[in-house]
């Protein structure tokens, strides 16, 4: 493959993992990562010196954790746990609740090998390396197993995050002890870091200041709704993460801090998720108000023969428009199709290959038949503006990189500004975090009556 042609690929790849804010972490990566550098330049710029250090131990650290820390637990189950099982990870375990009787269905639909033989053993007893048979079914043990991955790696980062976010502070106190040590040659170090000391004393008093916040979980009836909404989709799995570390952030908050903490997460919610699909909307819209809609994903857009993969789609598109079961025309478009093509690229239709390279709708996968009539109703609408497919793709390219844009400088300047001013404002001008200016005070306080 040629050098341009990568690039190419890459630039579409990227732009489609940006425009993606329903279930992808590709825009929340983009922002975080490049909001976390500009957020931490605002803060040298303009804050104290202590800012910077514990901005980017936390700020990085929390945010590799958020961002790679369950893809990357998921990941290793799936590489692991499924095989030692002899499972399969590429199943979705919600196809196996037969929830409108689609599991009866898919049951009797074409299939490849692979997926064919995973469907004829869902009854049989599960093994580990099919030596050690165990007391459940394959089909129980996909829905546990599933279930294990979803609570483990959420957990798991969870608990490494909170050991962060309690390290960054802890060097800060160590940052103000060794301070204090360099002003007061004559002051014992030694005896203020004992157990029973003066530090120990400042330490009891910081735990007793933060006890003031407490949280609660989840009711009962929600539970049902949670695990639907939050386990199979990745970029609300990860919110649970994000809603964990606003949560320890302020329960570890100093006192002083607990503002700045809470306008900070507060952004975070707004741009990464709260207004992401909003503004890609009022995009679209405007897209449309000047005939060049961009709804449809960019490896769509950007398809090098979309031309003739629309012209061939007109005949399943008909038929999919007047089906009056979608779900069983949908598995009866031949391999290969156009419309296939342009679905799965879209991200609409999960499709498999086989052996031969032939490309067909899975059978693993949910099917979501709205966002399927949805998507047919964007594609035709493509397919009357193709005269206009550069100012598409070009506005297409604005629309996405705009969105992202938007949301880097929300939280990486506006929401540090508005915090160095607010500092300012309520300690007489001073631009340092007011909670680390009063741990400094208190210790040298302590340090002086010793």
């Amino acid at each position: 493959m040629a050098i341009p042609s990568i690039i190419t690929n890459g630039f579409i790849k990227t732009l489609s993992g940006l425009g993606n804010n329903s279930d992808s972490i590709v825009p929340l990566v983009a922002k975080d990562v490049i909001s976390d550098c500009t957020l931490i330049h605002t803060y040298k710029k303009e804050g104290g010196k202590d800012d910077v250090r514990e901005k980017a131990i936390e700020e990085f650290g929390t945010g590799a954790l958020w961002l790679f820390g369950i893809p990357t637990f998921k990941f290793l189950v799936d590489k692991t746990i499924y095989p030692l099982l002899g499972l399969n990870p590429n199943l979705d375990p919600r196809i196996l609740n037969n929830k409108d009787n689609k599991f009866d269905f898919l049951k009797s639909v074409k299939k490849n090998e692979v997926e064919e033989g995973v469907f004829n053993s869902l009854s049989n007893k599960a093994q580990i390396l099919k030596k050690i048979q165990l007391p459940f079914t394959n089909k129980q043990m996909y829905k546990g197993v599933y279930i294990g991955k979803f609570l483990s790696s959420t957990l798991l980062c969870a608990f490494a995050l909170t050991k962060l976010i309690k390290y960054k502070q802890k060097t800060t106190d160590e940052r103000i002890k060794k301070d204090i040590q360099k002003k007061r040659n004559a002051f014992d170090y030694q005896k203020f870091l004992g157990n029973d000391n003066l530090y120990g004393a400042f330490v009891k008093k910081s735990k007793k200041d933060n006890k003031n916040v407490s949280f609660r979980g989840l009711s009962t009836s929600a539970v049902g709704e949670f695990a639907s909404e939050f386990m199979f989709n990745p970029l609300k799995n990860t919110s649970i993460l994000d809603a964990f570390i606003a949560g320890t952030r302020l329960k570890e908050g100093r006192k002083g801090e607990r503002i700045e903490i809470g306008l900070k997460e507060l952004f975070q919610v707004f741009f990464i998720y709260g207004l992401a699909k909003p503004i890609q909307m009022c995009f679209e819209a405007i897209g449309n108000k000047m005939n060049m809609p961009i709804e449809l994903d960019a490896r769509v857009i950007f398809d090098s023969e979309l031309k003739d993969k629309l012209a061939n789609s007109k005949e399943d598109i008909k038929k999919l428009k007047d089906s009056k079961d979608l779900l069983k025309s949908i598995y009866e478009l031949k391999s290969n199709s156009a419309l296939v093509d342009i679905l799965a690229k879209n991200g609409t239709l999960p499709v498999v290959k086989d052996k031969n390279g032939i490309t067909n709708v899975s059978a693993f996968k949910i099917i979501d038949e709205n966002e399927v009539k949805k998507v047919i109703g964007h594609i035709e609408k493509l397919s009357g503006s193709l005269d206009s497919i550069k100012k598409i793709k070009a506005f297409k390219t604005f629309a996405t990189l705009g969105n992202v844009v938007i949301a880097i400088w929300a939280m990486g300047v506006l929401q540090p500004k508005i915090n160095i001013w607010m500092r300012k404002k309520l300690n007489n001008g001073d631009n340092r975090n007011p909670a680390i200016v009063q741990q400094e005070k208190e210790m040298q306080k302590l340090a002086s009556a010793n």
